[in-house]
């Protein structure tokens, strides 16, 4: 026989292989259960930290202060449009301060104004004086914007009248603004 073969020792070197293997993946697998108890404990402190109730209050809390800011939006878009539709209107309104204060302009000192009625696109003007000459310098101041087309494009005397009880003429007329 041949003593030169040692068959016992070539299975001890594969027996030491595969003690060596299961060594490895032994340590492997208790550093793989260290790690994800680690990584568990790691993650059970944040949710400690983060406290999920106080959170909820957090989440509360901001969406109460939300829905308060889209009812104030809700109140100031209301309120930008209504002040946009009073700017329209009083962009389409007739400046009526400028015809009184053209009229009066134009009335001479002597004679008083009795009414003075803007109805759209028309001046309805009662006055009276002592003076006929007074009552001739407004017809003529009338006449001079008429013809100008300065806020008026026609005139019409209505009456001119003599009033025996007050001593005084009244003159009625009406007129078509130009606006």
């Amino acid at each position: 026989m041949n003593t030169n073969i040692n068959l016992l020792l070539h299975k001890d070197e594969e027996t030491l292989k595969r003690q060596r293997r299961i060594k490895q993946f032994n340590l492997l697998a208790v550093g793989s259960l260290i790690g994800i108890g680690a990584l568990s404990f790691f993650i059970f402190l944040l949710i400690q930290i983060a406290n999920p109730s106080s959170i909820k209050k957090e989440q509360d809390e901001i969406l109460r202060k939300i829905s308060e800011l889209q009812t104030r939006q809700a109140k100031l878009l209301i309120l930008e449009n209504r002040a946009n539709n009073i700017s329209e209107i009083l962009n389409k309104r007739k400046n009526l301060s400028k015809v009184t204060n053209t009229i009066l302009t134009k009335t001479p000192d002597r004679l008083f104004i009795e009414s003075l009625e803007v109805n759209g696109k028309s001046v309805f003007i009662t006055a009276h004086s002592s003076s006929l000459s007074a009552i001739g310098e407004f017809i003529n101041n009338f006449t001079d914007m008429v013809r100008k087309k300065d806020l008026i494009d026609a005139l019409t005397i209505n009456s001119l009248i003599f009033d025996e009880s007050r001593n005084s003429y009244q003159i009625s007329l009406s007129a078509n603004l130009i606006l």
